[in-house]
């Protein structure tokens, strides 16, 4: 059989480019994860298991696969030596059950790690820029300044938090937690 592999790593990614892609290769079955390879891919390895000799995995890019050099490069050697194809759509010329094949796939998933590394540093960079010029970061907080100050003065007048919380759409612990900084 013929399966397809999704991932994407972050809320502000989707899956619509991959499951395109996927869909083209007449997939029996596509599996998609949204969370990123560096947690457990609990629907990738319950795929993999199922897996049988004959089968072919089909992914995207090679980094789908897992987010370190080393991780990639044991499951391509899992595969093989399970007699399971591994076809990624960025390379299609690709067949890691030969030897430059897998030369390769394994140069590809050092600079799939690298580009990671070196995207990480550019976020850390910019996060630090950020706070340096005094910006905000996170979520949006849910209440503003003069919201606080009254949510403040409605608890001083011994108004019960529940109330004062689901006056300003809130939950009691995020009122607190607000009303503490």
């Amino acid at each position: 059989m013929r399966y397809g592999y999704a991932r994407i790593s972050t809320d502000d990614q989707n899956l619509d480019r991959q499951r395109v892609a996927l869909g083209h290769e007449a997939c029996q079955e596509v599996v998609e994860e949204t969370q990123s390879g560096v947690k457990a891919r609990y629907r990738l390895d319950a795929l993999i298991a199922r897996l049988t000799g004959g089968d072919e995995l089909i992914v995207t890019e090679i980094d789908r696969l897992g987010r370190s050099t080393g991780e990639v490069i044991m499951l391509m050697d899992e595969l093989t030596k399970r007699c399971i194809a591994l076809r990624i759509l960025a390379m299609p010329a690709l067949d890691i059950r030969s030897d430059d094949g897998r030369l390769i796939a394994d140069i590809m998933a050092s600079f799939a790690a690298h580009e990671r590394r070196r995207t990480r540093r550019r976020q850390e960079q910019g996060i630090a820029a950020a706070k340096a010029a005094g910006r905000h970061l996170g979520r949006r907080p849910k209440m503003n300044g003069q919201q606080i100050a009254e949510a403040r003065a409605r608890i001083a007048a011994d108004e019960p938090v529940r109330l004062v919380a689901r006056a300003y759409g809130v939950d009691e612990k995020t009122l607190r937690t607000t009303l503490k900084r």
